[in-house]
């Protein structure tokens, strides 16, 4: 948004273009406030634009978490954005549109944030889809110290990875690659009933009482108690003392109950 501004107000006019009579909040988190200045500034000539500063913090970029934020709408459970009226974009889809339209080009390439304790020198890199991993690790000057987990994305909503010999896709936004210090973690022990992980949940769900069902095989409670609203945002694990792995049963939940209503 610091680089591209104007570029990205190019594309949200596009889009008020697609979608006449619309509003278009754009949301920013109120510790960016040069971000905040370049996009006021970039939109101020156009119509039915705001720029929206954000609470700080996490998972404030989730999808309905973003749309009740800017407008106070609430998407029930088991609906799409849609259904209350509305249409998340992330600002890089908003920029790759105004590339498509205005220079007809396609989305070739993406930025991707290489770091970790393990990366020498940590950069966001500007990458062409199809880049081997490697080749960005290789690009941050390698490994101080081999990693003891390498993650796609971010450390709370990534995946492990067994190699870097992966291509970078259009989903890719990460490459943690973390030190044997940084991964060192505490062995999963029992629940000691404290309550953490609810009062963290966005979801306003029950992480522990999930995370008993899917141990039991119990998918069918699971879902009765809106276990497929989870957004993996993993803050669950992160507050828990008993280093439950709580994140994790929630997205096998989630997995076994949509496989069953595939078949």
């Amino acid at each position: 948004m610091l680089e591209n501004s104007d570029e990205i107000a190019e594309g949200l006019n596009i889009l008020l273009h697609m979608f006449p009579n619309t509003k278009i909040y754009v949301g920013i988190e109120n510790n960016k406030n040069d971000a905040i200045d370049a996009m006021n500034k970039a939109v101020s000539g156009i119509n039915n634009i705001e720029i929206v500063a954000l609470k700080t913090k996490y998972p404030q970029g989730a999808e309905k978490q973003l749309i009740y934020a800017a407008t106070k709408r609430e998407v029930p459970s088991g609906k799409l954005p849609a259904h209350v009226g509305c249409i998340v974009q992330n600002i890089a889809t908003v920029h790759a549109i105004r590339n498509a339209v205005v220079l007809g080009k396609p989305l070739t390439e993406r930025v991707i944030t290489v770091t970790g304790g393990s990366i020498k020198t940590p950069k966001n890199l500007r990458v062409k889809l199809g880049t081997s991993l490697k080749e960005l690790v290789q690009a941050c000057d390698g490994f101080i110290v081999e990693p003891a987990k390498i993650i796609s994305g971010g450390p709370l909503m990534g995946t492990a990875l067994f190699s870097l010999d992966i291509p970078a896709i259009k989903g890719s936004s990460g490459v943690l690659c973390l030190s044997q210090k940084e991964w060192d973690i505490a062995p999963e022990s029992n629940c000691i009933r404290c309550g953490k992980c609810i009062d963290a949940c966005p979801m306003f769900l029950i992480p522990s009482k999930l995370n008993s069902m899917v141990l039991k095989g119990d998918y069918d409670s699971f879902e009765a108690n809106h276990g497929v609203d989870c957004i993996e945002c993993g803050c669950c694990t992160f507050v828990c003392p008993a280093k439950r792995h709580l994140t994790q049963t929630c997205r096998e939940g989630k997995r076994r109950v949509l496989s069953k209503k595939k078949k």
